[in-house]
């Protein structure tokens, strides 16, 4: 039996048997996995600064923090909790379980700090609503991987202390620690851990927002230069209220994740901005792409509040038509067709590769390759 042939390692990876050095692997939201070498100094000092963000959030010797995730193939998971060990506080890791088994073990050992993402956060909150409990002693929920938003934050106050605060942390394992809430930040504000990552903001925008561009400033064995995240960001000019003066930007959702619609690429995100801004719950939202029989292709938004509301429906429907030119284009040509409705029968809500809550598929049938999501 011969070896199995070894692949070229990745452009930069080319030094990891050399020296010290810990290997992580990230897949995103795509799966396709993408490496960073670090020394242990580097993992330290971000944890370090990352650790701040914990602080900041409230996070203090007196907690019990429950920590969701489970670590994987050359997972940066244990970094949490290096980061959450400079608050000094007691960490229960939460695996994977049974939604009815977290909620015991959360009671059971006094958990005072959920850091969770949303939509890993999910599955447990239906749970205590369907036994009609509540977890009083969680007094603050740390998120992370995706937003939170108000609509979910409205009904997990519900679940918790009645004095519950949401706080969130930015950050990814190949750039590194990006951003913190502060007590005075709103929804998706963050202020910028400055000291580690020089932050830009490009291709910006008649209303502002651009593209978030890092470079990490203690990176050296792999280089975080000028490096594109992929997050619509803007600057918030305005002094916080905490009285910090690092920088702070207002995140507003992904950069372009394209379909082919009626012949043109189309920006999902414009659809799925309707969620925050029709004030949808999670488990109440999913867009999906069909085409009719006719061969044009149509949106199709699932919602039980959105299928029983006349006045929601007309509002998502002038949103759609105003889109954009090339869309008002197509619909007054005919050439695809309008928005339409449905309840959630048959329709469930997944998750990605990487744990976060898929909102948007693309239901049709064949699949050609001009339609795959790029």
């Amino acid at each position: 039996m011969t070896d199995a042939p070894a692949p070229a390692l990745p452009v930069g990876l080319g030094d990891v048997g050399r020296g010290a050095r810990i290997l992580f692997s990230s897949g995103g939201s795509t799966g396709t996995p993408k490496f960073t070498s670090l020394t242990m100094d580097e993992v330290l000092h971000n944890c370090h600064v990352h650790g701040r963000s914990y602080l900041s959030a409230g996070v203090g010797a007196d907690d019990v923090v429950a920590v969701w995730g489970m670590p994987g193939l050359m997972s940066s998971e244990f970094t949490v909790y290096l980061a959450l060990a400079q608050a000094g506080c007691c960490i229960l890791p939460i695996g994977i379980a049974d939604p009815a088994e977290i909620a015991r073990q959360v009671a059971l050992l006094r958990a005072t700090v959920l850091l969770v993402m949303p939509s890993d956060l999910l599955p447990v909150a239906q749970f205590l609503e369907r036994a009609g409990s509540r977890l009083s002693s969680v007094h603050l929920v740390l998120t992370g991987g995706e937003a939170l938003y108000p609509a979910d934050e409205a009904r997990y106050r519900e679940l918790f202390d009645p004095q519950v605060r949401f706080r969130s942390t930015f950050q990814t394992s190949e750039v590194g620690a990006i951003g913190y809430q502060c007590d005075a930040c709103g929804f998706g504000e963050y202020h910028v851990h400055d000291d580690l990552q020089l932050a830009e903001v490009v291709e910006i925008n008649a209303e502002g927002i651009g593209e978030l561009v890092t470079t990490n400033l203690h990176r050296r064995c792999s280089p975080v230069l000028r490096q594109r995240t992929g997050d619509r960001v803007s600057i918030i000019d305005v002094p916080c209220a905490c009285g910090n003066a690092q920088a702070r930007i207002r995140l507003h959702g992904r950069t372009g994740k394209f379909v082919n619609f009626g012949g043109e690429k189309f920006d999902v995100n414009l659809l799925l901005n309707l969620k925050p801004e029709l004030g949808l719950r999670s488990d109440d939202f999913v867009v999906a792409l069909n085409r009719d029989d006719d061969g044009r292709d149509r949106f199709v938004l699932h919602s039980q509040r959105v299928q029983r509301d006349a006045e929601l429906r007309e509002r998502v429907s002038a949103y759609f038509r105003r889109l954009s030119p090339k869309v008002s284009a197509q619909l007054t040509a005919g050439s695809v067709a309008d928005i339409a409705f449905a309840d959630l029968t048959g329709v469930e809500l997944t998750v990605t590769v990487a744990g976060k809550a898929k909102h948007f598929i693309d239901q049709r049938e064949p699949a050609r390759p001009s339609d795959q999501q790029r």
